[in-house]
């Protein structure tokens, strides 16, 4: 498994953590602490306007949330994509939720990659301690999203190929985190479209190595773990 995912890995930087720091013991619930966004003790989140709705114990409430952070989804923080993602998987919503969190990984990736990192100071400043979240976010988060999403590769490959479309279009980071020091817009581009590319060569090589991943031991035990877990669709709100 480990070659295969070196070759998966090949692009810019890894996209599929599939184990996690602590071992997945219950995988139809993600239990990680992200701090100060996230705490599935509670659950605790703290990423905004919408925090409450993501937090709700109310179903209905969680996915008005849910709709309203569809119609301004150019806005929306990676945080805030985390999270949602989060407890789209939680609720049952997982086919959602994957894509959820590819569209905050990609944000996440696209933020460090556009971050001037000479100016991002350290502990304690945004630039500094979004650049940590995104990290902790896909270390702690992927093993459980990704082990259900590599049950349907076929469906991950949409789900990439989707991120990515979306994703070439510059975004608004300096509208949407205000207190970061970016790099020159004139290098922004460039940027994108190398993080956009990378992206490419995943999706030919999850296309490619699909029936090699589906051998692998450590993939088969991750395969048993998240196959009885449901999904229940999304209806447009």
């Amino acid at each position: 498994m480990k070659k295969v995912l070196l070759a998966l890995c090949a692009a810019n930087v890894a996209w599929f953590a599939l184990e996690a720091a602590q071992p997945v013991s219950n995988p139809s619930h993600i239990d990680v602490y992200v701090t100060p966004y996230y705490n599935s003790k509670g659950p605790s989140v703290s990423v905004g306007r919408f925090s409450s709705g993501l937090a709700s114990p109310k179903e209905d409430e969680f996915l008005a949330t849910i709709a309203r952070m569809k119609k301004d989804w150019d806005q929306l923080t990676f945080p805030e994509l985390y999270v949602a993602a989060i407890r789209l998987y939680d609720l049952g919503y997982r086919k959602e939720a994957v894509y959820w969190f590819y569209t905050a990984q990609y944000q996440g990736r696209q933020f460090g990659v556009l971050l001037d990192q000479s100016k991002m100071g350290s502990i304690g400043s945004p630039g500094f301690e979004l650049l940590q979240a995104q990290n902790a976010f896909f270390q702690l988060v992927g093993p459980y999203i990704n082990g259900y999403a590599f049950g349907d590769t076929d469906g991950l490959v949409k789900v990439v190929e989707r991120v990515q479309t979306e994703g070439r279009r510059i975004p608004a980071s300096q509208t949407t985190y205000p207190d970061v020091t970016f790099r020159s817009k004139s290098e922004w581009n460039t940027a994108n479209t190398d993080l956009a590319d990378g992206v490419s060569k995943l999706i030919s090589m999850l296309k490619e190595k699909k029936d090699d991943i589906k051998r692998q031991p450590i993939q088969q035990g991750i395969e048993e773990k998240f196959s009885k877990l449901t999904n229940k669709e999304l209806t447009s709100q």
